[in-house]
């Protein structure tokens, strides 16, 4: 569902990473989220911050904004470039702030469907549970929820099978921990 709302599609075919959990344990592990609530915002661009992404591969390029808001619950995205061929990446990050408690089941959900095409790793720190995963469609993923908000985040190389640099899923995780941080205040 993440995907094809982020304009994303095709197979989910996972490479093998370390520190992949059941289903079982990943379900029994997510806390429920005492954090204030998340409030609709009209564009997510602007709120983002890349240069951890910036710093390794180039400057940020063009940016699309798409946002649908209907009272208290927005579907947000944004998508960029960041640096250049042969090396750049495209990213998408994905913002739902939802009602209560569906965020949480959104991201159970996701990951749960997310295993059974390939490993998924705990990326403890970030909002009240997240996961990585890499997909050979979408590229590397972070994937989190945070009280009422679900966030994804792809980078994908912009030229086909080229090699994603080996610290960007580090930038990543500080993109989405900004993004979070911001989104809150």
């Amino acid at each position: 569902m993440a995907l094809a709302l982020s304009g994303c599609t095709g197979a989910a075919e996972s490479s093998p990473a370390s520190g992949a959990t059941s289903t079982a344990s990943a379900m029994s592990a997510v806390p429920p989220s005492t954090a204030t609530l998340y409030r609709p915002i009209d564009a997510l661009c602007p709120k983002l911050d890349l240069r951890a992404v910036a710093d390794i591969i180039g400057p940020v390029g063009s940016r699309q904004d798409t946002s649908r808001t209907s009272g208290s619950t927005a579907n947000l995205a944004c998508t960029a470039t960041v640096g250049r061929l042969p090396n750049g990446v495209v990213m998408t990050v994905h913002v739902d702030i939802v009602e209560p408690d569906s965020a949480r089941l959104m991201y159970e959900g996701m990951r749960q469907a997310q295993q059974g095409s390939g490993p998924v790793t705990d990326l403890p720190g970030v909002g009240a549970a997240a996961y990585t995963y890499t997909d050979e469609s979408t590229g590397f993923n972070v994937v989190a929820y945070d009280a009422n908000l679900y966030l994804t985040i792809a980078a994908a190389p912009l030229r086909l099978g080229a090699a994603l640099p080996g610290d960007l899923p580090a930038r990543l995780t500080a993109v989405a921990t900004s993004t979070l941080a911001t989104l809150r205040t």
